[in-house]
């Protein structure tokens, strides 16, 4: 009899294998042992914590399962499941140096999701741009929008870094030249505009117009030698061919997998995979939100540092991100990146936490409320990814967030009536 397991087996298996990667190695990295001692705690373990955050994950897996798996809130709740609300849980067992309010914050954050995009706006009145119509305004947008870059960048341009070479070298020098245009448009560009020039090609078997998407690619490149530009494309082309609930299973799956591996990696003294895997992506958010609310207390910034520093005064002389890198890490240089809850709570507080909650949840709300084909999901993993570690006012601003909008309301909106 072959074995099923269902997406709830698969959280439950990734559940119990990261709290026991976090207690046998993560809680003991050099970066929690440091924040201990600097805060006169300890990472410990508490049993009756550990009953309470079993009992929370199984409520929350419950209104998981609730939402429609063909709806586009259950994969994106499902994601701040497994890289927010799970770390935290873990996280919430080291009794001594995890403050209960913190994890209220992250539960308020699941719920009001949950709740919010219960609401649904009515999106049907709206025209949508068919495939080849929305292809070749994509394309005449990217060939327009690429002029000033051509003008700024062009001169500078280093064929040598395609293979790698002086990569940092045009980094530097491109950094310099920068401005607010590319600031606000870059990855509007690699993220979301070329990316779906080549998939609505690829769709429409349009071999000339991939190739010439493919090109803009490789310019964006070497605009900056920043690889991260072909993130975009390889996501969006690596959940093409998924169900939102296939996503879902594959992502928990093949991430239990991994903690499995590593951490027999680990049992023989090879720990690089699970320090760069999910030390890095599940659990430093979560001990930056330990940093960030320790730090700011009834100490607060009140967007002086973004939306309101034309009228609010900055009291530090360097950013927030290296100030917590100083303090609390010994590294003036590192830029502590904040999420949603750290980032809403240094500005405000509690407060601050439900504003960005609630901007969240009506982004989604909205995104929820139209009928985005699962094939188009890849498109909507970095703007996940980008809330969980940067201001919310720069996810929407500068990293395309606003424009993902835009772009699903007219264009990703799947009209059955509609002419392709």
């Amino acid at each position: 009899m072959k074995l099923k397991l269902t997406i709830s087996h698969y959280f439950t298996l990734y559940f119990f294998l990261l709290m026991g990667l976090y207690h046998y190695k993560i809680k003991h990295y050099f970066y929690w042992e440091y924040i201990a001692e600097l805060t006169d705690g300890e990472f410990d373990f508490s049993v009756l914590r550990f009953v309470f955050a079993m009992v929370l994950f199984g409520i929350n897996l419950f209104f998981l399962n609730t939402l429609k798996k063909t709806k586009l809130v259950f994969i994106v709740l499902a994601i701040f499941f497994a890289l927010l609300t799970i770390p935290s849980l873990i996280a919430f067992t080291s009794a001594a140096m995890y403050p209960i309010k913190l994890l209220g914050y992250h539960q308020g954050f699941f719920y009001a999701v949950f709740l919010l995009t219960k609401i649904r706006v009515d999106f049907s009145n709206i025209p949508v741009i068919n495939k080849t119509q929305s292809l070749y305004l994509l394309l005449a947008i990217t060939t327009i929008g690429v002029i000033p870059y051509l003008l700024v960048y062009g001169p500078h341009i280093n064929l040598k870094n395609l293979a790698l070479i002086d990569v940092y070298q045009t980094r530097s020098i491109m950094g310099k030249l920068s401005n607010p245009y590319f600031g606000y448009t870059y990855s509007i560009f690699t993220k979301i505009i070329i990316p779906l020039i080549i998939v609505f090609s690829l769709e429409l078997k349009k071999k000339i117009w991939v190739l010439v998407g493919v090109l803009y690619l490789i310019l964006f490149y070497l605009f900056g030698a920043h690889k991260t530009v072909y993130v975009g494309l390889i996501v969006v082309l690596v959940f093409y061919r998924f169900s939102f609930a296939q996503s879902v299973k594959f992502i928990v799956k093949y991430s239990s997998v991994l903690v499995i591996l590593f951490t027999i990696f680990a049992l023989f003294g090879y720990d690089y995979p699970w320090i760069l895997s999910f030390r890095r992506v599940h659990f430093i958010p979560t001990l930056l939100d330990i940093c960030y609310l320790d730090f700011f207390e009834d100490n607060y910034l009140y967007w002086s540092q973004s939306v309101l520093k034309g009228f609010v005064e900055y009291p530090y002389d360097i950013r927030a991100t290296n100030l917590i890198g100083e303090v609390y890490f010994n590294r003036p240089d590192m830029s502590a990146n904040n999420g949603l809850i750290s980032e809403g709570y240094m500005n405000f507080g509690g407060w601050g936490v439900v504003i960005n909650t609630v901007i969240i949840g009506i982004y989604f709300m909205v995104l929820n409320s139209l009928k985005i084909p699962a094939k188009y999901f890849g498109l909507f993993v970095l703007t996940l990814f980008s809330f969980l570690s940067s201001s919310v006012f720069t996810v929407l601003l500068t990293h395309g967030g606003l424009a993902l909008i835009i772009v699903s309301i007219f264009v990703l909106n799947d009209k059955s009536k509609q002419a392709q």
